[in-house]
Formats: C-alpha cells, structure tokens, sequence
C-alpha cells in the first residue's frame, strides 16, 4: 500500500517544523512549497535548531517545489493539504486561491495551521466537498533565511471544522488519520491533542493575539515595553475581558485566569509579538481573521467592545500604509477632490475594484 502524499503550503518557522515531523515519522510522503527561498532550500535546505527534533543541518523534505502549481505537476496528486501560511483575506491572494491548483474536488483534506476565527469558511465555501480541518499550533518557531529556530515542544491541537455538506464523523476520520501521521511515536518528542471542536482551543489563542498582538503593534513596542507603559491595566486586561465576552456569546467559556496567563506569560523577555514583527518588516498581517471576524462576531451578537474596536480601527490603517508602500493598493489624491470624507472608504474601494 502507497504512502499517503502530503503538501505543506507555506514554509514559515510553523511550516517547516510541520514538514519535517512528518517527514521524520516516514509515514507520508511530504512536498514542501518554499516561493521566496527555493533555491536556497532545493540546493543546501534547511539548518534546524530545534528543542523538539534536535540540531539537523541540510535538512529536505521528500520534496521541494517553488509552487503549489509546480508542486501538483511534480509530485500531486495530494490526499492532504496543509496550510500554514499567513491567512490575510485582505491581501492580494487569499488561502483559498493559493492551493486551488491542488485541490481535487471530494479527494483531499485541507489542514489550516492558521491563527484565527472563521478561517474556515471561505475555504469550505470554494471546496464544498472537502473535510476541512483545525491545526492550532503550539510550537514557537521562526524561519529566517532557511534557518529554523524551534524553542517549544511540537504541540499541535487537531480538531474539525463543520461542513455542513460532509458528515461530522468523515471528517472526524480525518482528523485521527492526520494526527498518526503527525503524531510521533513517542510523544516525549511530539504531541497532537485531539480536539471534537475547534472553537474552545482558538478562542482561548485569541485572547492572546487579539490584544498583545495588536496593541505591540499599533504601539511600535514590545510586550515588555508596553507592559511599561501600564498597557497591563489600561488596554490589556480590559480588551481581554471583551474577548471573554465574544467568546461567552458564542458558547465558549474560558476560564477567568486566562487573562492572567498570557499577560503573564513572557513576563522579562522582552519580546515582539509576530503582528509587530510584520508591520515592522512591512509585510501585510493577519488583521481581518484575528480582530476583524471576531468583532463581527461581536457585532451579530450585541457584544460591546470599545477598546477592540479601536485598536481594529488604527490598525486597518496601519495596514492600508503597508499595503500603500509595497504597492498592493494605490492612492491617488486627486481622485478624492470635492468627496465627502465619510465617502472615501467607498470611492477607494470602488477606485480599487476598477484596477484588479
């Protein structure tokens, strides 16, 4: 019996530790897309300084394509596609888009390793007849240069997203057939957590990347620095308390001390949360799966969020400078000469809309 084919999307610190485990359990045969760093990659791979898998040096996957299209003519097709990379819906190609050319309609599996709430839906919406599973990944882990750093145990919390055209128990099957793969025989060395849902494991991970993230960001400071500047008491313990809430509205109780352990939890590191990281890099971030689905959440459910809503709304300007300055979007001003300004965000979407 043939190995099951696995491609892994997005060769990030998550995505690279992702395709080494399961090239290491030697369950699968593993395809790794990298876009900007192929070559590097294809030629020398990777250097893993990794607390979970060791030190390896040259390290490759059982392949390395430069595409997903590539990918799919090389070595597709493919029963699972994992999807770890950034989910920005407001970008230039959403998540969807990206693995089209490997999607083969009621075949495979799509595993989103992604951050957020509501990452599912557009993905079942394309792919109507393909189980779609939750990956929350717990692993700290950044890819810089084909250099991997690792510095927590590989953790990954697997659960299903309901798609109301497949049975719950068909994709249940796809989660412990995806766990196996992943799960290494000893899980001194790797752990998958088995979830029946996904919604309890990503709203307690956005108590933490709805406020820290977002207020380090709009900020331009560290953790650590904000906590200086009594960010603790002023914005991030009452944001937290408005996540509480979307999440009490939505069926999910999290435990009262949640707050106090991701405001806790890099006490003395002095670190900078990945959306600063981003926005610092100018690269585009994840806004709208992170702050914006939850807030409408919040919004069909009469949940009040002041201070949530402000920091969604000076960091959807943030991302309009960044998207500004890389050239995803383009602001002309003579366009909005005699407009109302309660009328731009209307003008520039229609003046965006005219050039796509």
């Amino acid at each position: 019996m043939s190995k099951p084919s696995v491609l892994v999307v997005g060769s990030g610190g998550v995505g690279t530790i992702a395709a080494l485990s399961l090239t290491l359990n030697e369950k699968c045969n593993v395809t790794l897309v990298v876009r900007s760093a192929f070559d590097k990659a294809s030629t020398e791979g990777f250097t893993i300084n990794s607390v979970t898998y060791g030190n390896l040096k040259n390290w490759k996957p059982t392949h390395v394509s430069k595409s997903v299209e590539s990918a799919v003519a090389e070595n597709g097709p493919f029963d699972y596609i994992v999807v770890t990379t950034k989910n920005i819906p407001d970008g230039p190609l959403p998540c969807e888009q990206i693995i089209k050319p490997a999607v083969v309609d009621g075949v495979n599996t799509v595993v989103l390793i992604q951050n957020g709430i509501g990452i599912e839906e557009p993905m079942i919406k394309a792919y109507p007849k393909n189980p779609v599973l939750s990956g929350i990944s717990l692993i700290g882990s950044t890819n810089i240069n084909c250099t991997v750093d690792n510095l927590h145990k590989d953790t990954l919390k697997l659960g299903p997203f309901h798609n109301p055209n497949i049975l719950d128990e068909l994709t249940m099957e796809k989660v412990r057939e995806f766990a196996l793969l992943y799960q290494n025989v000893s899980k001194d060395v790797n752990e998958v957590i088995i979830e029946d849902s996904a919604l309890s494991s990503r709203w307690e991970k956005l108590v933490y990347n709805m406020v820290l993230n977002t207020t380090c960001t709009v900020a331009g400071l560290d953790v650590n620095r904000c906590q200086i500047g009594e960010a603790n008491e002023n914005i991030f313990r009452p944001a937290m308390n408005e996540v509480l809430a979307i999440a009490k509205s939505e069926g999910v109780e999290l435990p009262d001390l949640t707050s106090d352990y991701f405001i806790h939890i890099g006490d003395g590191l002095f670190y900078s949360p990945s959306m600063l990281v981003d926005s610092r890099k100018k690269q585009l971030f994840e806004l709208e799966v992170i702050l914006g689905n939850p807030l409408r959440t919040a919004s069909k459910n009469g949940v009040s969020t002041p201070v949530l809503s402000t920091l969604y709304g000076l960091l959807k300007m943030i991302q309009l400078r960044i998207k500004e300055e890389i050239g995803v979007v383009q602001i002309n001003e003579a366009d909005y000469k005699g407009i109302n300004s309660d009328d731009y965000p209307k003008t520039f979407q229609e003046l965006q809309s005219k050039k796509v």
